[in-house]
Parts: structure tokens; C-alpha cells; sequence
């Protein structure tokens, strides 16, 4: 089984719109629906979990009952944490509860607000996922990246060869995901910004899986108006 998770949790108070980001609309459409749609056109998925807040849990269901009628059985919304870890343990805990923890099950994790994650970049993720165990959509630096040991100047540089923008999706074997996130504590989960720190912490490789400048993560009014323009070109 092919599970998707899109992680619509946040506040989202960096944008500054008085609701949170992925609520905003794009050519009369939420930022949500818009990420969700990408799952669900692809095929590739046999369940999709929505993790939001939970002031935003009815209006969500509202949204779906509204717009996927149809398709309702494949999508699951369940509350989300405090922080991105707490609603992704959310996620996995609800899959593993339903379902079990499967090797041959793999859970694909997408912010909500990256709305132009392509098909392509999803099929590269699931294909990665089941034959590496753990993948992060990634993209190589373009510009060198410096170092500042004192203020206010430049002191060394990075091997830029080496170094990866990390996106969403992230892909991981359900047991493998769930053993590595049940190892660590509540207070160690809250402080993780990202994904890749469950495995890097764990020394799990990460494979690399396919991404893409465009599938940048909403985050300002700037990426706001960016999304809105792309849209509009579309």
C-alpha cells in the first residue's frame, strides 16, 4: 500500500493573511485542494491523509465533502501536533492503528504548501522509496554557499557538489518510519524542524529522489504572489 500524507498543520503566520497559508485561495481555489489534487490525479496513491489544526479540522472536512465526493474513501484527515513532528507522529500512529506497521507499506510525506510538486516528482518518490527505504525530493545547490566565522565577513566555502536543497516529498518503508520516530521522545520530536533529522540523528541513509526549483514551499507574500502569477500562466 501507497500512503500520502500532506502536512497542513501550520499557522502560517509568516504570510501575514490572518489564516493560515494553505487556506489561501489561488484562481479561487485553496493552496490545499490545489497540493491535494496533485495526489490524487496521480493514481499513485491508495490513501491520502490531510493532517491539519485542529481550529481547521471542520472547515477541512467541509472542503472535501464539498469538492471530492467521489473520491472521499481514499482521503483521511486526522488533528495535527504542536509542530510538523507531533503531526506526522499523528499520521504514522493513525496508519499503523488502521493498518499496521508494513514493510511493504510506504508513507510519502508533502507540505501542503508546495503546490507545484509535479507527477513526475511524486513517482520518483514512491519508486525511490520502495527500493531505498528512506528519500527527500532534493536539488543541488546552484550557488556557492559561504561560510561566516566572523561578523560580517566571508570566511570559507562548501564543496558545492555536495550540497542539496531538501524538499517534499520525504518517502519512508512504514516499519522503518515507524521504529525510527517512536525512538525518539516528545521533547526531542518538538524540537525537529524537518524530516531528514529522524533519519540523519539515527545515521539512516537518505537517498535522493527527484525535485524541482518550482516546487518551492509557500511561506511569504512574496511566494504568495509568485504561486498566484505561475497559476495564471498556467
Amino acid at each position: 500500500m501507497v500512503i500520502g500524507a500532506i502536512l497542513a498543520g501550520g499557522k502560517g503566520t509568516r504570510v501575514g493573511a490572518g489564516i493560515p497559508k494553505q487556506f489561501l485561495e489561488i484562481k479561487g481555489k485553496p493552496i490545499l485542494l490545489i497540493t491535494l489534487d496533485k495526489f490524487l490525479e496521480s493514481d499513485l496513491f491508495d490513501l491520502v491523509y490531510i493532517c491539519v489544526n485542529e481550529s481547521w479540522e471542520e472547515y477541512t472536512k467541509k472542503l472535501i465533502k464539498e469538492n471530492y465526493s467521489s473520491v472521499s474513501d481514499k482521503i483521511i484527515i486526522i488533528t495535527g501536533g504542536k509542530e510538523r513532528m507531533m503531526s506526522l507522529l499523528n499520521v504514522i500512529n493513525d496508519i499503523v492503528k488502521k493498518f499496521g506497521a508494513n514493510e511493504e507499506d510506504i508513507l510519502i510525506t508533502h507540505d501542503a504548501v508546495r503546490p507545484f510538486v509535479s507527477y513526475e516528482i511524486l513517482k520518483d518518490s514512491v519508486e525511490k522509496t520502495k527500493e531505498y527505504s528512506v528519500t527527500m525530493a532534493s536539488v543541488p545547490v546552484s550557488d556557492t554557499i559561504y561560510k561566516s566565522e566572523k561578523e560580517g565577513r566571508l570566511t570559507s566555502t562548501f564543496d558545492r557538489k555536495q550540497l542539496w536543497i531538501g524538499q517534499t516529498p520525504a518517502g519512508c518503508k512504514m516499519d522503518l518510519f515507524y521504529k525510527t520516530i517512536s525512538s525518539y521522545t516528545t521533547d526531542e520530536l518538538m524540537k525537529m524542524t524537518g524530516t531528514s533529522q529522524l533519519f540523519v540523528n539515527r545515521g539512516i541513509d537518505i537517498y535522493v529522489s527527484e525535485g524541482n526549483v518550482n516546487n518551492f514551499k509557500i511561506t511569504t507574500p512574496k511566494d504568495v504572489n509568485y504561486a498566484k502569477y505561475i497559476m495564471n500562466m498556467e
